[in-house]
């Protein structure tokens, strides 16, 4: 049980004396809920489209999610739910109850830049969920996703004041960036870096360990404070990239997707008229740009392009299995009709795998496309843990069905999403399909009106800016009860809206990125360039998937809604406009170390990406002095995994050096002689030669054993999380040649790393030599 503190200036309650005997003792008051207060159970799924779940179509019901379809049969389904086209965003709107350019998040944080709307920053003074809860008297946890900590601040010594136990959580199990393998994640226990309970060789899934960390932890709060309620946030890796799923699982779906997505699409949209998820005279759209027919494929790219669908249905039905042994539990203890259980995707579906699909998806980050033949030949890896796929931008618009365009644009394929809401002690008209116009910014002012708990002046004795979301309360006890608000707008890389009272104004911004991602001919592209972009403007309380548009028609109203736009977006910090994408990797920003050209290390360490040395294209070198007995294998030093990086290894008594380029080609030697016992100096070095491209030379006691010719490097992003590790490979492996974990046996004494005019290797006669610019 917490308790109050003692109001600063207020009376002691008690009575001091000389002596105990004549003193009363006094305890400050303990934090307790509201009488009657449920529990709470969020539950984020991560690029969901709106018709992919069962009760919102299951494409035409060929995706099986029973567990998700009980919920909404017991409970709600809105279908007129919105939230930002990106995730951190999201995240953060739905957490703090504001819009996410208010709090600094107009993207996800790994492109912050220097402007508030951007800067990733969260302020104190708009408090989120879990603080909020936990000052009345709830037990606090998250799991999974969190991408809501400054990219630079994601280290092992933080800091940590934006982390999830700082934010109001009183325990975290998780991942801290965007996205992580299913199957070897980066995790993180509270502020301490862990390693998986075991292998994907051992049947070990991310899903499944979440789930099984919360059930274990709300055992484990009922043990101790049984008449305390819980906020549970579980936020799924599921359905962001890379699609992983067992194989099994993905079997199940073999041949369900033949038909192609021009029919399915079809079917799908007459099963949510059915289903009552979309108006009864809801249009299907044309197909977005950069969508092909899909008998215009031939026999073989069919089949790439079936098999990713397989690999994401697969996934979706684990992760709804997932989902109902959590739900199981909470019902077996009874908990299930007192607790408020919503269920919400954070974006549409994502069209970041292009026109054909990706592998790896670190493919489109690095905006280099993939070979549809060499997906081919590698399609039985598809969903294991040798890939890190994305399907194709056709089945994201087949998966958005009805509505137009994908994660990141602003039309409601971005920004529509399935919300299911469970609270059986609270809803009158389980299976209802309500119509009431929500967003994000809505879920922390309804569950404190829930849960009966005031909106707060101070938190943690900060003073609290208003909430811009509203309580969706009597939309969730009555029918008829009112939508949450009159005005939204929206915004993400230039993409733009404004919805007001059943009317919307969109437009669509086409910059080099957007046309990249969705397969549009790149010469459309006008950067920078927003007087180009054609407003348009729907009235979506009768035109559900955006079909007719009636900009030429209503010029005046168009007008006045493009200037509520821009009124909506100087209140709320989203200019200036930025349309730039995966290159604001390379922004200027703080960083969690200050740029230097020389790193040293004396013990063993793990980084992350955004603290590690920045080795992008440049020349740089590694230097290890390690003491080395006969059997004693591992990475030296390692940097990033199989989808970009480089690994300095002892394997079979010699020195390796490998380089892996975007999970498609790795450049890897040995020495040919053995190591001999005692201690050593082995490194190498990276010449750059050309754009992301050089020669490798390794050392071994100041002797060149080991060069590799015309090295390729990723050009933008090494990997999505795995930086630097000294002393080991243990999330993911770089190389082929060895499985993760790979610790080093010996003793690394020493490592240096030295950037341009500092690469350095040690000389045979002990001088230091300098590499060849």
């Amino acid at each position: 049980m917490s308790y109050e503190t003692y109001p600063a200036g207020s009376p002691y309650p008690g009575e001091v004396a000389p002596t105990v005997q004549e003193s009363r003792p006094a305890w400050p008051a303990p934090r307790t809920a509201p009488d009657g207060a449920p529990n709470v159970v969020t539950i984020v799924l991560d690029d969901l489209g709106y018709a992919q779940i069962g009760c919102f179509g299951g494409l035409g019901g060929r995706i099986e999610t029973p567990h998700l379809d009980r919920l909404a049969a017991e409970g709600l389904r809105f279908r007129n739910f919105h939230v930002t086209p990106l995730c951190s965003p999201t995240r953060a709107a739905l957490l703090t109850g504001r819009n996410a350019h208010a709090v600094g998040v107009g993207s996800i944080m790994e492109y912050a830049t220097g402007f508030p709307g951007y800067n990733t920053m969260i302020p104190d003074e708009t408090a989120m969920t879990p603080a909020i809860l936990r000052e009345h008297g709830y037990s606090t946890m998250a799991l999974g996703k969190w991408h809501l900590t400054p990219d630079a601040e994601n280290g092992p010594w933080g800091p940590f004041d934006r982390w999830p136990l700082a934010k109001g959580f009183d325990r975290f199990y998780g991942f801290l960036p965007g996205e992580t393998s299913q199957w070897a994640p980066e995790l993180w226990r509270d502020h301490h870096r862990v390693e998986a309970p075991a292998g994907p060789e051992d049947g070990y899934h991310l899903s499944a360990d979440l789930v099984d960390t919360a059930c274990s932890w709300i055992d484990e709060q009922n043990a101790v404070t049984p008449d305390k309620p819980y906020y549970l946030y579980l936020a799924f890796g599921a359905m962001h990239a890379p699609h992983h799923a067992p194989r099994e699982w993905i079997e199940r779906y073999r041949g369900c997707f033949d038909e192609g997505w021009d029919v399915i699409r079809r079917e799908t949209l007459e099963r949510q008229i059915e289903l009552g998820v979309v108006p009864p005279d809801t249009r299907l759209a044309d197909h977005n740009d950069g969508i092909r027919p899909w008998d215009s494929f031939s026999a073989q790219e069919q089949r790439v392009l079936c098999r990713q669908m397989e690999t994401f249905a697969g996934f979706l039905a684990h992760t709804d299995h997932q989902i109902g042994r959590l739900v199981e539990m909470l019902r077996e203890r009874g908990d299930l009709d007192d607790t408020v259980l919503a269920v919400v995707a954070d974006n549409g579906a994502s069209a970041e795998g292009g026109p054909h699909g990706l592998f790896h998806e670190l493919s489109y980050f690095n905006r280099s496309p993939e070979d549809i033949a060499e997906m081919d030949r590698r399609l039985d890896e598809w969903g294991g843990p040798t890939s890190h796929p994305h399907y194709a931008a056709g089945w994201a618009e087949t998966g958005n069905t009805p509505n137009r365009w994908y994660k990141t644009t602003c039309h409601e394929g971005g920004t529509r999403v399935p919300l299911i809401v469970h609270w059986p002690a609270g809803i009158a008209d389980p299976g209802a399909v309500r119509q009431q116009y929500g967003h994000a910014i809505d879920l922390l002012p309804t569950l404190l009106d829930l849960a009966d708990i005031q909106v707060p002046q101070t938190v943690a004795g900060v003073e609290q800016r208003p909430f811009d979301g509203a309580s969706l309360r009597t939309a969730i006890t009555e029918a008829s009860g009112e939508p949450s608000r009159s005005v939204q707008y929206f915004e993400c890389f230039g993409h733009r809206a404004v919805w007001r009272d059943g009317w919307k104004a969109v437009a669509l911004h086409v910059s080099s990125t957007h046309a990249f991602r969705v397969g549009m001919d790149p010469a459309l592209a006008h950067d920078g360039d927003y007087d180009r972009d054609m407003w348009e403007l729907y009235r979506v309380d009768e035109d559900f998937s955006e079909t007719r548009d009636l900009a030429a028609e209503e010029p005046e109203l168009l007008r006045e809604l493009v200037d509520l736009w821009w009124s909506e977006a100087e209140r709320n910090q989203v200019l200036p406009l930025d349309d730039r994408g995966s290159v604001r990797f390379n922004e200027p920003r703080p960083q969690a170390t200050l740029p230097r050209e020389v790193y040293t290390y004396s013990s063993r360490v793990m980084l992350g990406r955004s603290s590690s040395p920045d080795l992008r294209n440049r020349t740089f070198s590694v230097t290890a002095e390690i003491d080395w007995e006969p059997g004693q294998e591992g990475a030296v030093v390692s940097y990033g995994n199989f989808a970009g990086g480089f690994s300095l290894f002892v394997l079979d008594d010699r020195l390796h050096v490998a380089f892996a380029y975007l999970g498609r080609q790795e450049f890897a030697a040995a020495d040919e002689v053995p190591l001999s016992p005692g201690r050593h100096v082995m490194g190498f070095a990276f010449e750059r030669t050309d754009d992301h491209v050089g020669t490798v030379r390794a050392f071994l006691d100041g002797e060149e054993r080991v060069r590799l010719e015309q090295v390729r490097t990723n050009p933008i992003l090494w990997s999505a999380g795995q930086g630097l590790q000294v002393g080991g490979d243990s999330i993911s492996s770089v190389s082929r040649a060895y499985r993760s974990p790979f610790d080093f046996r010996g003793d690394v004494r020493s490592v240096r790393i030295g950037l341009d005019e500092q690469a350095t290797v040690p000389g045979d006669d002990g001088r230091i030599l300098a590499v060849q610019q």
